[in-house]
């Protein structure tokens, strides 16, 4: 048989049917809707109704990452940081040491309620670099605690002005996000001065008693939600 007698293969038709709008929906739902619902669900995103602050999951502190402005031309250090919990308190503590010993222990911001309640709010503070002075505001649901602190009779003395005696300084919460575990302490300002300064990435080692007893002049801000 030649080739010019040869029959072409028939052509495979295949019917593609329409699919349903419904299906096409759940199938949206399923893979896009359902994971970005429960995403906002976690961290207190719009559309679920909430006076919680947004972007923070329950009982988590959130530090915010602070872009390059003007503050830095007025702060030595700075965080700003936001939660959401219940507690009965918090507080934010000062602590000031002097070759290992504790001279100074007080606290600097402080909010309490009776019984438990939510604490949904900011907390900021710094360090000023013209007059050495402490801020730390602690705002939540309509309430705040705000003070200045002279940290100059601390033997602080600003970024620059002292350019001989070795700085150390810590302000970060690891990974910007931490869970908030109850009468503990949260680590949110480490400044060493003078002596043998090291700095270390877990706090732990900075407060540790060799190290301290290491050091000139530190100064530690931390909090506890209680």
């Amino acid at each position: 048989m030649t080739a010019k007698n040869q029959k072409a293969p028939d052509t495979v038709k295949t019917l593609i049917r329409p699919r349903n709008p419904l299906q096409i929906f759940f199938a949206f739902l399923l893979v896009i809707g359902l994971p970005t619902m429960l995403y906002c669900y976690y961290y207190n995103y719009s559309p679920f109704p909430s006076k919680k602050v947004a972007g923070v999951p329950n009982n988590h502190l959130v530090q915010l990452k602070n872009p390059m402005d003007l503050s830095s031309l007025l702060l030595d250090f700075g965080s700003q940081l936001k939660f959401n919990t219940v507690a009965e308190s918090m507080t934010v503590y000062f602590d000031y040491y002097q070759k290992g010993e504790i001279k100074e222990h007080k606290i600097v911001a402080s909010l309490t309620t009776e019984p438990r309640n939510d604490y949904n709010g900011y907390l900021n503070i710094g360090i000023t670099k013209s007059d050495s002075l402490l801020f730390v505001d602690l705002f939540s649901n309509g309430s705040s605690s705000n003070t200045m602190t002279d940290l100059s009779k601390f033997h602080y003395t600003s970024l620059g002005e002292d350019s001989l005696s070795p700085t150390g300084a810590s302000t970060s919460i690891p990974n910007n996000e931490l869970n908030i575990e109850k009468k503990q302490e949260i680590p949110l300002l480490y400044i060493a001065k003078g002596g043998d300064v090291k700095l270390y990435a877990e706090m732990k080692n900075n407060l540790s008693e060799e190290n301290l007893k290491s050091v000139e002049n530190v100064c530690y801000i931390y909090l506890i939600v209680e």
